[in-house]
């Protein structure tokens, strides 16, 4: 019985089931194969070596590439010719491969298409080599002609072969072995090397006999059933990875293949193990899972092509015997683990020892943390080159963290190097190094371009690293990018979390402005340089010290006929009714993210709908609203849906604030837009006509939407200059201006129990204030900028605050007390939005987080991208939409699972809002918008596009939709008013 043959025993069974999964982790769908594609694409692989290989005596195989979706198909391809597959490690030094191919005596490598220029630069001074011209889909074969070097020929000498085995013979004459031959057709399995941590590494030829007793007896131990998933946790080059693939593929069940990037990011690995493939057999490390072999387990060492049954080898551990058990007490080397190998710090050390610029040399292993290199140099020498040449001659498990030039070495009196005071050496080394940190965001830069170009070793002539240089794509890997990532906190004085994935997915701009964000405190994405004048608290504010309360209900000086029955819309499908009876449902517009807290429950009056007339052909209105029909463009023409400009709306600069829809209930008032720009001006405008109502000039940018007071008579806005104004809703009056020490791009949220509008500010508080008798009640210290907006809820009544050094509060609103708080660990953007069990909020380290009331995390749900939206939450708690920068549109339910993710064509900065369309009965819908001014619509239950519009500039507002009309602001100035059109309407 072979592997293969196990194989094919299970295929037949289950032809049409998933055999295998590759996911990329990169926001595209991951990649299946079925048994049968699998069994199909071997033996098409087969066919095509037999044709082209011509073996003598041991037939083995290399394979040189990366784990993807093909690799169960090419290694069962080389079992079936018959021939042993020995794995060759792209990212392993090539005179490391290059030993390994000439121990092998390897005459055949199977290169791996997207990884051929790599072995061809990596091995063309190392080797003799020429390629077939025939290729195999994805696959080009390299055949081998050892030339000129020392190659054991053992294996082909059949006299020596003789002598060898007739030696072993007499050396065992008083006692009769059986004998296993490597040269047997069906004997190998596989070739690996050894790590080399105690010297040379040797070559290990396993037998398929040897193998497949730990493969079943797997399956049995774990009941292994065909609706298993099992991921495939090891490297190519290391055994357990035999284990993982045929256990999986010889029981039916279905094998989780992901790049080897991933593995070492915990936050990026666990959501896809256990959230997106729901894997069920788990091996972490080599240690997980120990199998012994009993006397038929036997390894073949380099040389050797016949073993006695039953040969032990030494390990090179020292151990104590107790009462029938063994205690591991030290090893006989300086082995450590190191990135999940083992590595003999000697081989470090002997290897910088051969260098010419080296004349003597300690490695330490620093606080089991960090391989340190002493080097007491000849000449003057640059530690780059060093490194260079250790890339050359070390695998990358071996490379030292850091590199310290010393003049000598510090010795004990009984000549041995002391070590301790090699540890003090480091650790002043390291201390200057954080003394001479850069100085501003040009030398943060430059220092950063120098730590890539010396840690990918690219040319020193290379001037300037461009913008949207990758890692990866430049010779990176996953422990070099550790080693950036440590040169980096270093140079900032502090670590930064997050960044390392940063690093493996991102450009060399991106992680730049990621270290910024994270750790300067960079506190806004869109505008990097900001203006706030701080003014010191004028007397008559009437303001009280955190915590303290003037009085904790407002007094509201309106009778309730004073009272405007009204709905407002906000982002994020915000709905606020006050002193309204009629439904919303009877209005054709279904209550679909407000919570049910905040409807007021007052005195009852008629709302009619105001149903808005068709598409307006000529403009009516004044000189600065034109109807635009032929702006814009209408991406995808979708059978459900037609987007068309129903009429536009010059500001004189960027519209990044989101619009407030309010829908008053009298016969003959119309719904008015409300919404701020960066030209300073607040603007009232109809929403049916575009007219403008009123516009009023304020003293800075307006980057916060507006709020209307519950009374229906104010609307509150923030503005850059650090002033919170009220303005009469009716013309746009200021009615009072508040003071705050810092720019206001928060919005503000009004309380409908006290008529309280609470706000925050970049002058790290939130201030509850009482517009009618123009005090601020109490205001909160919150340990950082507050960029977001509160929220509000009234069972239990808090208001949750998020800062942008990534602290969630909630805060009692009646005194302004904190209940509770939550660090995050990075700041938070996105608005926290809360329903009747949960509050949830995005954070810019990729995460939607959720909370109980009362502050327990509940769930996190992880993106690839930062989250600078805003949740936006059912009405029916049963799903949550939301963007990410990673260019996604996710809806999870309520439980943190996955829904479905719509990939847009740019970030998602904004906050998506749900609606039904006005004319039909279909599904609930869904609008988002991305920064490349795209609007997007989609079905809210499958996330399947119905419509995508393009605005002629970016986008960072947010859309909000009453009936059948959209509005958002945009970055080319405008706001604008879209008809959303069903197509047999139009």
């Amino acid at each position: 019985m072979t592997l293969q043959e196990l194989v094919h025993r299970a295929a037949s069974l289950h032809l049409d089931k998933t055999a295998v999964c590759f996911d990329e982790c990169n926001n595209q769908p991951p990649v299946y194969y079925t048994y049968k594609t699998v069994i199909s694409a071997a033996s098409e692989l087969s066919h095509f070596l037999q044709l082209h290989c011509d073996f003598q005596r041991i037939r083995e195989i290399g394979l040189y590439c990366q784990p993807g979706i093909n690799l169960p198909s090419w290694i069962l391809g080389i079992l079936q010719v018959p021939a042993a597959y020995a794995p060759i490690d792209p990212d392993s030094p090539p005179s490391l491969s290059t030993h390994f191919m000439k121990k092998c005596n390897l005459k055949y490598i199977l290169v791996e298409k997207k990884q051929l220029n790599k072995f061809r630069s990596s091995h063309e001074t190392l080797l003799n080599y020429d390629t077939l011209t025939v290729e195999h889909n994805d696959l080009v074969l390299v055949r081998l002609h050892w030339k000129n070097v020392e190659v054991n020929l053992m294996l082909n000498d059949e006299k020596e072969d003789y002598e060898r085995e007739n030696h072993m013979s007499s050396k065992n004459s008083n006692e009769e072995k059986e004998l296993m031959d490597a040269r047997c057709k069906d004997c190998l399995a596989y070739v690996l090397h050894t790590s080399g941590t105690t010297g040379i590494p040797k070559i290990v030829r396993v037998p398929h006999v040897c193998v497949l007793p730990n493969v079943q007896h797997f399956q049995e131990l774990f009941d292994i059933t065909p609706e298993d998933v099992l991921f495939m946790a090891a490297p190519l080059t290391f055994d357990p990875s035999v284990v993982e693939i045929f256990v999986a593929l010889s029981s039916g069940a279905s094998l989780l293949i992901v790049p080897t990037s991933v593995k070492i990011l915990p936050s990026k690995l666990a959501p896809v193990l256990f959230t997106h493939h729901r894997v069920t057999v788990l091996q972490l490390t080599s240690m997980f899972l120990s199998l012994e072999g009993g006397k038929n387990r036997v390894c073949f060492l380099d040389d050797e092509v016949t073993v006695p049954l039953g040969t032990m080898r030494a390990t090179g551990d020292f151990v104590t015997l107790k009462g029938g058990e063994i205690f591991f007490l030290g090893r006989k080397d300086s082995q450590i683990k190191r990135h999940g190998k083992r590595l003999n710090i000697e081989l470090v050390q002997q290897t910088a020892e051969e260098l010419q610029q080296v004349e003597s040399c300690a490695v330490t292993w620093y606080n089991q943390e960090k391989l340190i290199l002493f080097i007491v140099s000849k000449d003057d020498v640059v530690k780059d080159d060093i490194f260079k040449e250790l890339q050359k001659r070390l695998p990358n498990h071996a490379i030292p963290d850091e590199l310290v030039l010393i003049d000598t070495l510090p010795f004990t009196s009984h000549g041995k190097v002391d070590v301790s005071e090699l540890n003090k050496i480091y650790l002043d080394y390291v201390n200057l190094k954080t003394e001479n940190k850069f100085e501003g965001k040009e030398d943060l830069w430059e220092k950063l371009q120098c730590l890539w170009k010396s840690i990918l070793s690219l040319p020193e002539d290379l001037l300037k690293v461009p913008d949207e240089s990758l890692f990866l794509n430049n010779g990176g890997d996953s422990l070099k990018s550790i080693r950036l990532l440590s040169e980096i906190e270093q140079l900032v004085g502090t670590p930064v979390p997050g960044l390392l994935e940063i690093i493996l997915k991102s450009s060399i701009l991106e992680i730049y402005n990621y270290i910024l964000q994270t750790v300067f405190a960079v506190e806004d994405p869109t505008f990097t340089k900001t203006y706030a004048t701080k003014r010191k608290l004028s007397d008559t504010d009437e303001e009280e010290a955190s915590g303290k309360s003037l009085h904790q209900k407002s007094a509201w000086p309106f009778s309730n006929k004073e009272i405007y029955a009204f709905i407002s819309l906000s982002r994020g499908s915000q709905i606020l009714s006050v002193n309204t009876s009629t439904s919303l449902t009877e209005l054709g517009h279904h209550p679909l993210a407000h919570s049910p807290d905040l409807i007021s429950q007052t005195d009852i009056k008629n709302l009619k709908s105001l149903n808005p007339p068709p598409v307006i052909k000529k403009s009516k209105g004044p000189n600065c609203v034109k109807k635009v029909f032929e702006e814009g463009n209408l991406v995808t023409k979708a059978e459900k849906m037609e987007i068309c400009v129903r009429w536009r709306s010059d500001t004189g600069k960027c519209v990044d604030a989101s619009p407030l829809v309010v829908i008053p209930a009298g016969d003959d008032s119309s719904i008015t837009v409300y919404i701020g720009s960066h030209s300073h001006r607040m603007k009232a405008v109809d929403l049916c006509s575009g007219k403008v109502k009123w516009e009023q000039i304020l003293g800075d940018r307006i980057e916060s939407s507006a709020c209307v007071s519950m009374c229906g008579n104010f609307i509150v806005v923030g503005c850059y200059n650090g002033l919170v104004y009220v303005l009469k809703s009716n013309s746009g009056e200021k009615y009072w201006m508040f003071t705050t020490e810092d720019t206001v791009k928060s919005s503000a949220t009004a309380d409908p129990t006290t008529g309280l509008i609470y706000i925050g500010s970049h002058d790290q508080r939130v201030y509850a204030l009482d517009i009618y008798k123009k005090k601020c009640v109490w205001k909160i210290q919150c340990e950082g900028a507050v960029f977001s907006s509160p929220c509000l809820s009234l069972n239990p009544h808090h208001l949750y605050c998020a800062t942008l050094r990534g602290l969630l509060l909630a805060v009692d609103p009646a005194t302004g007390n904190t209940i509770w708080k939550h660090s995050c660990g990075k700041p938070l953007f996105s608005s926290p939005r809360c329903c009747r069990q949960y509050i949830c909020i995005g954070c810019v380290d990729g995460n939607l987080l959720c909370f109980t009331h009362s502050g327990e995390q509940v769930w996190q749900y992880s993106t690839s991208g930062p989250i600078f939206s805003s949740p936006c939450i059912l009405a029916s708690e049963q799903e949550i939409f939301f963007g990410s920068h990673d260019c996604f549109i996710y809806c999870c339910n309520m439980k943190g699972h996955l829904q479905w993710k719509f990939e847009t064509t740019s970030r998602v900065y904004a906050t998506p809002f749900a609606f039904h369309n006005h004319n039909s009965n279909s599904e609930l819908l869904l609008a988002a918008a991305s920064t490349d001014g795209k609007l997007w619509i989609l079905g809210s239950e499958s996330g399947q596009l119905q419509s995508v519009y393009e605005l002629p500039g970016e986008i960072f507002s947010s859309p909000v939709i009453w009936e059948s009309l959209l509005i958002i602001g945009c970055r080319n100035n405008y706001i604008y008013c879209l008809d959303l059109l069903i197509s047999n309407q139009k």
